[in-house]
Parts: structure tokens; C-alpha cells; sequence
């Protein structure tokens, strides 16, 4: 759940499910909507990328260097698949198809300040549906 920061009305009933993904997708996705000014399906849409927690929690040996993997989803830029590479020292894994699953599922559902309108968007990645009662 998100409210605004005005006066804590209800602004959103959101998840995004995947294990380690989970927080991961809930910024990604709040990011798209607040930054990016998309609508919630256009975020969910949108591509992700993920961090390997295998990466994070696999403690490393004494000076041993520690090369983060992070899967990125068909649609991400080349020119960030490339400076996530090069610049930042990253193992890039490009996904596409079945496995996109690392970038889990989701659904929004969007109040309306005035709240008289209700709209939401589901994530193409799996079944599901947004769906909001009054």
C-alpha cells in the first residue's frame, strides 16, 4: 500500500511477488509511476533488472573480488547493459522468455486523489488481473 504524502490518503494497493525480487520490483515499479509518470500498466510493463542474492548473501574469501550478477529483461537499453558491464564491473545476464520469472509478478491498483476512480494495471508476465471494489 502506498498513500500520498500530503495527507496519508490511500494511493495504491500494489505487490510485487519474487522471493529476493520482491523489494527489488516494488521500487522499480513505484520508480516508473512516480518518477517516470507512467500509469501502472505501462509500469509493470516496463523492463527490470534483478541482483543476484546469491551474489549478496554467499559471504567471499578473504581478497577475493566480488563480481555482482545482475539479470536484465529484453527492452533494457544497450548503452545500460553495456555501462552496467563496463563501468560498474557487473556480470550482465540478458533474460528473455520463460525465464523472466526472476523479475517476478504484480498488480496496481490506483486510487484517484479525489477518490472516485479506481485503475490498475496486471504484469504481463504472468496470469492475474487488477481488480478494485467499492
Amino acid at each position: 500500500m502506498t498513500v500520498h504524502e500530503s495527507d496519508g490518503s490511500l494511493h495504491s494497493a500494489m505487490g510485487v511477488m519474487g522471493g529476493f525480487m520482491q523489494p527489488q520490483g516494488h521500487v522499480q515499479v513505484l520508480f516508473n509511476m512516480a518518477l517516470f509518470g507512467m500509469d501502472p500498466q505501462a509500469a509493470l510493463d516496463a523492463p527490470r533488472f534483478c541482483i543476484d542474492a546469491v551474489e549478496l548473501v554467499v559471504p567471499r574469501a578473504a581478497g577475493q573480488a566480488q563480481q555482482s550478477k545482475v539479470f536484465v529483461e529484453d527492452g533494457v537499453a544497450e548503452g545500460v547493459v553495456g555501462a552496467l558491464a563496463d563501468e560498474f564491473g557487473h556480470k550482465v545476464v540478458p533474460t528473455a522468455g520463460l525465464a523472466r520469472s526472476v523479475f517476478g509478478r504484480g498488480q496496481i491498483i490506483v486510487r484517484e486523489k479525489s477518490g472516485r476512480m479506481m485503475y490498475g494495471g496486471s504484469d504481463p508476465r504472468a496470469d492475474g488481473c487488477a481488480f478494485g471494489l467499492y
